[in-house]
């Protein structure tokens, strides 16, 4: 079972760009927000856009992306995430995505 669950709403999506927190990376931009206490798992949102690359290889960032937020986020019921990847982020590898993660997140 992952430990987040996924934004679904595309209010939510325009919610976190106009109000969440923002942290760059060179392959990643991450909007960060509070929200109800509702839920029981955090959730997480991530885009990629055809900048990206072909749907093969915006499926494949989208599941490095994905395995990373699932490593790293906090148990915090609360925490909205949204991960947007840039162009860059097509030849970058897992670790540096890891590592790029851990850092916007600490």
């Amino acid at each position: 079972m992952r430990r987040f669950a996924s934004l679904r709403r595309q209010a939510d999506f325009a919610r976190l760009r106009q109000r969440g927190r923002r942290t760059a990376t060179p392959n990643l931009t991450i909007y960060r927000g509070q929200g109800t206490p509702e839920g029981e798992r955090p959730l997480v949102g991530i885009t990629v856009s055809t900048a990206v690359g072909k749907a093969v290889l915006r499926n494949t960032v989208k599941r490095r992306i994905a395995a990373c937020v699932h490593d790293l986020i906090p148990p915090d019921p609360q925490l909205r995430l949204l991960v947007v990847a840039r162009p860059s982020t097509a030849s970058a590898t897992y670790s540096d995505l890891h590592a790029e993660l851990a850092r916007a997140l600490a």
